[in-house]
């Protein structure tokens, strides 16, 4: 399973590709597949770190999740 940091280095590499192939104003095709991609690796590291704060909150018993979530 991939850890948050490699997720977010491939998630920087994935933006400046997309980057530059918006300014060579390359194939649309490409474009299009470069903004799925950084979507796709957003939304992964992102269900990752809430994963892990759900787990957190999980293990503090019921009364004292209810005061920090608001």
């Amino acid at each position: 399973m991939a850890t948050v940091e490699k997720l977010q280095e491939h998630l920087k590499k994935a933006q400046s590709n997309l980057a530059e192939a918006a300014k060579k104003a390359g194939d649309a095709v490409e474009i299009r597949n470069l903004k799925k991609k950084t979507k796709r690796l957003a939304r992964k590291a992102s269900k990752i770190t809430a994963t892990e704060k759900m787990v957190e909150l999980k293990k503090k018993k019921k009364k004292d999740r209810k005061t920090t979530s608001e």
